[in-house]
């Protein structure tokens, strides 16, 4: 779909990766560890159609991945929301360069 994107909504969700020779460690129960990753989504709210999305290592925090799933689209957006983890300034920088009005509650303890 092409157009303007009223509202987009951005989250992250972590996957559990099964590596090589996991059914070996069901099948004869020795603990391993498993490998994590995440994936952080950007879907349009009207249309419900993913509008980007990238994998990432798990040590790699949401609003460190969210300037690059923004960078993504070039279509224009008028709003994105997000939860608290990406009320940052990289974040809110990231929305002001691209003219989108923010919709992200304020992290606990943040000053103004």
């Amino acid at each position: 779909t092409r157009g303007e994107i009223a509202h987009l909504v951005i989250d992250s969700t972590g996957l559990k990766v099964f590596g090589e020779g996991e059914w070996k460690v069901k099948k004869h129960g020795k603990e391993r560890r498993r490998i994590w990753r995440k994936l952080h989504l950007a879907v349009d709210s009207n249309t419900h159609e993913i509008i980007c999305a990238d994998l990432s290592l798990n040590n790699v925090t949401d609003s460190e991945a969210f300037p690059g799933l923004i960078r993504q689209t070039h279509r224009k957006i008028r709003a994105a929301s997000a939860d608290g983890a990406y009320d940052t300034r990289l974040c809110h920088d990231e929305l002001r360069r691209k003219k989108i009005s923010a919709l992200i509650p304020p992290r606990k303890g943040a000053g103004y």
